[in-house]
């Protein structure tokens, strides 16, 4: 029985029946409403950048038969709480937007955007029958995010250094990242990835790095500095105090060098052989032996390297024989100096007297006094002024026929007669223009009575 026909027709019935119930409930429904409610958010999750401008949007369908009375953005929903209005609410006022794009999307404007903004946010829709009110929720969840610069503990030179731009979010439509150190703008190949490489890394390179997104270059990173780090350069040594080096006295080698981190160990050498350590090398009281080649090594936590070496030259200092011959060499010199200067003085003495001489004989006249041929004495014709008289020469030139008779005469010798004038006499004497002349006597033979007359005078006449 269970196998025939008319008994499979039989079980079929009841399901054919359910199934046409259940379209007709279906077109019942919708023939009541006309249309659901629905909505359709554009993206559910949102990653902004802080500072900047964000929008959200959403397509929403509702019933024909009801009239949308208000719609509004509102944040983080709660049941049976009624929303607030973002453009009413004090920590949005001023900084939110609405407006309405194609094909029926509601967007939200909201600027600035801090990380106190990061809030799941819906829309809201009220319309002319109050109980008619929706709440399309879950909406979009807003994160946002800063640009930090991440780079390695430790950069060394020679190595690779990697730069990395980071967020705490994947920011939307690939962005492009632009890279600054020490505010200028870095020149790189791949601008499209968040990753700035150097390699190989430079003592050049260190300085303050930071990042940006095109599009948002005023919102910049905070800056990271790069300290690159390398072994001892530059490494000199330094001899004080400096030039010649006389035996016995006290030297001391300083060495210097760059380094990142600073060198914390020094090592000097003379050749090969070990001195000690310090930055400062001191040698008190040197002699001859301790000159040669001095070198220092230098180390930190990067290497080590040695400085070019340098040559220290010990001059032997003076003995006493040296103090004697220079204290000899002294005195003769003074002594050389001192017959010198007597002996100029003398000479210019000399010539100076010799100069006045001759000055002197210039302005001699030279008389010649002869006895005269009368009796009568001899008068000047002119005003006698004893004081203009000068150097004057007087001889005597004797007959030989009356030599016997003046003996008196003869007694009379070459002399010198000087008189001196005074100023005023002497421009008295000027004005009248009356020159020396030459006066001479001629002897006659006289009675010795009358060469013996102490009326006969000899004088000059002017």
């Amino acid at each position: 029985m269970t196998g025939s026909p008319m008994a499979s027709s039989i079980l079929k019935m009841p399901l054919q029946i359910s199934l046409r119930h259940l379209l007709l409930f279906q077109l019942m429904v919708l023939g009541a409403f006309g249309q659901d409610w629905s909505v359709k958010y554009t993206q559910t999750r949102k990653c902004a950048l802080k500072g900047s401008t964000v929008y959200m949007s959403s397509d929403y369908r509702y019933p024909s038969h009801l009239e949308v009375v208000k719609r509004f953005w509102a944040i983080n929903p709660a049941k049976n709480v009624e929303p607030v209005d973002l453009t009413t609410d004090p920590e949005y006022s001023g900084r939110t937007e609405y407006f309405e794009g194609g094909n029926k999307l509601f967007y939200l404007k909201l600027m600035n955007v801090t990380e106190r903004d990061e809030h799941m946010y819906c829309i809201r829709i009220t319309t002319n029958i109050e109980s008619q009110r929706y709440l399309f929720y879950p909406g979009v969840t807003l994160n946002v995010t800063g640009l930090r610069v991440e780079s390695p503990e430790r950069v060394s030179e020679g190595n690779t250094t990697r730069l990395t731009c980071w967020t705490t979010c994947p920011l939307p439509d690939r962005p492009t990242y632009i890279w600054y150190k020490n505010g200028r703008c870095v020149d790189r190949n791949d601008k499209e990835t968040n990753v700035l490489s150097l390699r190989p890394t430079r003592i050049e390179d260190t300085g303050s790095y930071s990042c940006a997104v095109r599009g948002y270059e005023g919102l910049p990173s905070p800056a990271v500095v790069l300290s690159v780090r390398y072994s001892p350069k530059n490494i000199s040594v330094s001899i004080s105090p400096s030039g010649e080096i006389v035996e016995g006295s006290s030297v001391t080698l300083t060495c210097s060098c760059n380094a990142n981190p600073p060198a914390d160990e020094y090592s000097w050498f003379k050749q090969k052989q070990f001195l000690g350590k310090g930055k400062d090398y001191t040698i008190s009281n040197i002699s001859s032996e301790d000159g040669g080649e001095y070198k220092c090594k230098t180390s930190n936590a990067e290497g080590q390297r040695y400085s070019s070496s340098v040559m220290l030259n010990v001059v032997v200092g003076p003995t006493m024989v040296h103090h004697a011959v220079i204290a000899i060499i002294v005195s003769c010199t003074i002594i050389f100096f001192a017959v010198s200067m007597v002996f100029l003085r003398r000479k210019k003495m000399c010539c100076w007297s010799q100069d006045r001489t001759a000055k002197q004989e210039n302005i001699y006249s030279n008389m010649a006094v002869q006895t005269p041929t009368n009796s009568a004495p001899l008068s000047n014709t002119g005003p006698v002024y004893q004081d203009e008289n000068q150097y004057a020469s007087i001889a005597h030139h004797d007959d030989g026929s009356s030599a016997s008779a003046s003996g008196a005469f003869e007694e009379v010798q070459y002399a010198s007669v000087q008189h001196r004038r005074d100023k005023v006499v002497k421009k008295a004497l000027e004005e009248e223009n009356v020159p020396y002349a030459s006066v001479s006597f001629n002897r006659s033979p006289r009675p010795a009575e009358m060469l013996d007359d102490p009326s006969v005078i000899y004088s000059t006449v002017k």
